[in-house]
């Protein structure tokens, strides 16, 4: 079993790690499991203070293009819009088959 201080110090390691390799390639910090984005700034401001992170939820951080968050919003977005066009489209359908 590792030492806690070991854990503690292992995802502190993990953290610079992910923030210097955001910094490096001029990305951002993507956590899937919440779907949130951060600077690499932010990410560090954020976990940097916690002394006991899931080491096997840090290794699913990810280091991405914030412009990709964008369009995959906008692809969601577009996607919920063609649902809700759908829907709309058969409430109006089906009130004109009632009159």
């Amino acid at each position: 079993m590792e030492a806690k201080s070991d854990k503690n110090a292992k995802s502190n390691d993990l953290i610079r790690t992910i923030v210097n390799d955001a910094l490096k390639q001029k990305m951002w910090v993507f956590d899937p499991a919440s779907k949130r984005w951060f600077t690499p700034g932010e990410f560090m401001e954020v976990y940097e203070r916690y002394d006991k992170l899931d080491i096997a939820w840090l290794d699913n951080i990810q280091v991405l293009d914030p412009i990709e968050g964008l369009e995959a919003a906008d692809q969601l977005i577009q996607s919920i819009m063609a649902r809700r066009t759908a829907l709309a489209r058969r409430i109006i359908d089906y009130w004109k088959d009632k009159k």
